[in-house]
């Protein structure tokens, strides 16, 4: 398919957005996001091509880590948010530098990325996506630290980004986690790094899945090996370890899922075309323009199919 000339706004802004979609979804339909750090790229072009054509009929959304960060710009109507916070702010060595866990630090600096965020030329229309949620329903996932277990958080405009960060939080790499109310939490992809069934025990019929691996990537977690491979070098194999386990374990059970699902929910998921040249984090910019590029395409090949 030849594909139409398209240039992102790397830099979104205040001004009204008129490619929000309908203010009334479909019922029953759900998007779920997964995480991936810097992958999410992928899934920001996707939802980038989307907005651009009005599109946005899901009545329940759900991400997970980079996932819940791009469906947050999804539902504010920022196109080239998630490009922007990807190639700008997390690509800084504010944001990551391993050698800073030597020290008792964090390696991955979220506070830095969130005020970040939540600067005035960068900032989440908040106020705008609460708005668009009187009719849809928004959730994060997060992983509370105590017990492991799963949880889902409905933002709204006190609590966004804490909840969105708590969402992100990878274990090791930002340290103590994230408080919400009475508990400690963590990145949502430990514990629920594929959240379909959640979707369906919330109603959905028809969920549409955006993923950051390529359809014939192992079906062992790139997540978890990425953290195995740079920790277990800095001597912390057996918490890495478990961690990793625990996780594996989520991934796979949220795959049986996808992959033997009740007779009455449909499932399509969204991969990229080819494996993504970027990574969990520290990739290249070149890398991350071209999987932002695959995504826009994808985006737009999907409305193709959808409007056949």
């Amino acid at each position: 398919m030849t594909q139409a000339s398209h240039q992102a706004t790397a830099k979104t802004s205040q001004s009204p957005c008129h490619h929000c979609g309908p203010e009334t979804p479909l019922p029953r339909t759900a998007l779920v996001a997964e995480g991936g750090g810097q992958r999410g790229v992928f899934t920001a072009g996707i939802l980038d091509a989307w907005m651009a054509a009005g599109f946005n009929p899901f009545e329940i959304l759900i991400g997970t880590s980079a996932g819940a960060q791009n469906l947050s710009s999804y539902m504010t109507c920022q196109p080239g948010f998630g490009l922007n916070a990807i190639t700008e702010f997390s690509s800084q060595p504010q944001f990551f530098k391993w050698q800073r866990s030597l020290i008792g630090k964090h390696a991955v600096d979220l506070d830095w990325y969130f005020d970040q965020l939540n600067s005035s030329a960068s900032q989440l229309d908040i106020n705008r996506g609460h708005s668009r949620l009187q009719q849809r329903q928004l959730y994060f996932s997060a992983t509370r630290s105590d017990n492991r277990r799963a949880e889902f958080f409905s933002p709204d405009q006190h609590n966004w980004l804490a909840m969105l960060k708590a969402s992100s939080a990878l274990p090791v790499l930002y340290k103590g986690g994230v408080k919400i109310g009475e508990h400690q939490y963590v990145d949502g992809g430990l514990s629920a790094p594929l959240p379909v069934e959640e979707a369906y025990n919330r109603g959905a019929r028809k969920i549409t899945v955006l993923r950051t691996v390529a359809e014939d990537t192992s079906l062992v977690s790139p997540w978890a090996h990425k953290l195995k491979a740079l920790f277990c070098s800095m001597h912390y194999c057996p918490k890495i370890l478990d961690l990793i386990t625990h996780h594996e374990d989520s991934y796979q059970r949220n795959l049986a899922f996808i992959q033997n699902p009740p007779a009455d929910v449909e499932i399509q998921q969204l991969f990229p075309p080819q494996p993504l040249a970027s990574s969990l984090v520290g990739s290249p910019r070149q890398a991350l323009q071209q999987d932002y590029q695959l995504g826009l395409n994808s985006g737009r090949d999907f409305l193709q199919q959808f409007a056949a």
